[in-house]
């Protein structure tokens, strides 16, 4: 509890003395109707003052009195006034992220809040990402933005994206150029993403691979493949699972050029994650990130449950960083 860390209490008339913390007994002595009377942690008695400082001593001005003395405070104070308080936007906009943090490498992801700075994935040191949320609460804006931001960063032929996506939330999203497949069905994600992995064990370091060769991956050239999946309870079926046939290379996925990008409802996520995909990328201490939920769904990620909040707003859990919270950017829909 919080109280065991402060090493200054004050205690008040209780409704029940029983409850003191201090001293049962002498929480009894303390007067009723008389506001301000209470115990110090040392068991002695005190009397609280008004927070007020214009000689006025009715307790029903207070409000009145603690105006006043806030306003003789300011105007004695000598220096600059303190910085307001500055909180998390409800709606941020991928195009005001690129105004106000243009030189940020990586992904641009949305604005944290200990800094109300930028919210980035780099993929150079991070591979893949999952985000768990309710229906409207922001999944498949999230993959926009993620696909607008690799085609921000990279050209066609560096990015190549495949878009599993049963509902077609994504349709008409990403240019021909950039685009590798869009599956809208389980059967064309199975054929599609079996030959990318194909392919993708080619890109495998061989056994005579240097150190710089490793850092540089000069064995293979070509474009990196992004896997997104929205839907993925809709994808990971008691039938089977397409995107299983990636599974094998999630570890490697540095070495070949591979990231896995899945979105995923809220409901029955504590027991998703133990799919063997999930559960993989969660062995891997993938950055996951969870919007609006249940709080009954219980521990999703880590010890982390989920809370009800406004679209975009995420607590993002990252191995290096921890929890934070933060606003993920809006990509409208192409028209």
């Amino acid at each position: 509890p919080i109280k065991d860390v402060l090493g200054s209490r004050l205690e008040l008339r209780l409704g029940d003395p029983t409850d003191s913390d201090i001293d049962r007994k002498l929480a009894q002595l303390v007067p009723q109707k008389r506001p301000g009377r209470g115990l110090e942690v040392g068991g002695h008695h005190v009397l609280v003052a008004l927070p007020r400082a214009d000689g006025d001593s009715q307790p029903d001005t207070v409000t009145t009195g603690v105006a006043t003395t806030l306003a003789r405070i300011t105007q004695a104070w000598p220096g600059d006034p303190g910085p307001k308080l500055r909180l998390l936007p409800t709606l941020v906009t991928l195009d005001d992220l690129h105004t106000r943090f243009p030189d940020v490498p990586g992904l641009l992801l949305g604005v944290e809040e200990s800094r109300l700075g930028p919210l980035t994935f780099d993929p150079q040191r991070e591979n893949h990402l999952f985000v768990l949320g309710d229906a409207k609460s922001g999944k498949s804006t999230f993959l926009r933005t993620i696909a607008h931001e690799v085609m921000h960063r990279q050209a066609a032929p560096e990015a190549q994206l495949f878009v599993v996506d049963l509902r077609r939330s994504l349709l008409g999203e990403i240019p021909d150029e950039y685009l590798a497949g869009y599956l809208t069905t389980r059967e064309q994600a199975a054929s599609e993403l079996g030959g990318l992995a194909e392919y993708l064990r080619k890109r495998l370091p061989p056994n005579d691979v240097t150190p710089e060769q490793l850092r540089t991956r000069s064995w293979w050239h070509g474009a990196e493949a992004w896997v997104l999946v929205d839907d993925y309870d809709l994808v990971a079926t008691n039938a089977g699972n397409p995107v299983a046939v990636l599974q094998p290379l999630l570890a490697q996925a540095q070495d070949i050029g591979l990231h896995l990008i899945v979105a995923r409802r809220m409901g029955g996520a504590s027991r998703g994650m133990y799919e063997p995909v999930m559960q993989t990328l969660t062995e891997l201490g993938t950055t996951g990130i969870l919007l609006s939920g249940d709080p009954e769904e219980g521990a999703v990620i880590g010890r982390v449950k989920p809370v009800r909040t406004a679209p975009g707003r995420a607590q993002y859990l990252s191995r290096d960083h921890g929890r934070i919270v933060a606003q993920l950017a809006r990509t409208d829909a192409a028209s």
